[in-house]
């Protein structure tokens, strides 16, 4: 794992890179009760909790849920009182569009 960028706290680890056909993966750490800012990507994705809790859009998420976020759905993400672990995949490399620029 390595920060998204200098200074930013999450980790994020590239596992497949969307390119060539294949499919775009990664695993994020997010300390607990970091704020993740409203953003999209171009890309339908499926994330998965694999630890800790996540808020998204006021729902509370637990390990083991899987969130569906259409393509060019803005959505944040708030994580609970303990380090949040999760793995995105989406079908090929997204664009991101946020207020931040790109993560990684």
């Amino acid at each position: 794992m390595a920060p998204v960028r200098d200074g930013n706290p999450i980790l994020l680890q590239v596992v497949a890179d969307g390119l060539a056909g294949n499919p775009y993966v990664h695993v994020t750490e997010v300390p607990a009760g970091h704020h993740i800012a409203a953003h999209s990507h171009s890309e339908d994705e499926v994330t998965v909790i694999l630890s800790g809790t996540a808020v998204v859009d006021g729902v509370t998420c637990g390990a083991g849920t899987l969130l569906v976020i259409p393509a060019h759905s803005e959505y944040a993400i708030d994580a609970g009182p303990e380090p949040l672990t999760f793995a995105v995949v989406r079908p090929r490399k997204a664009d991101y569009a946020g207020p931040q620029g790109p993560p990684a």
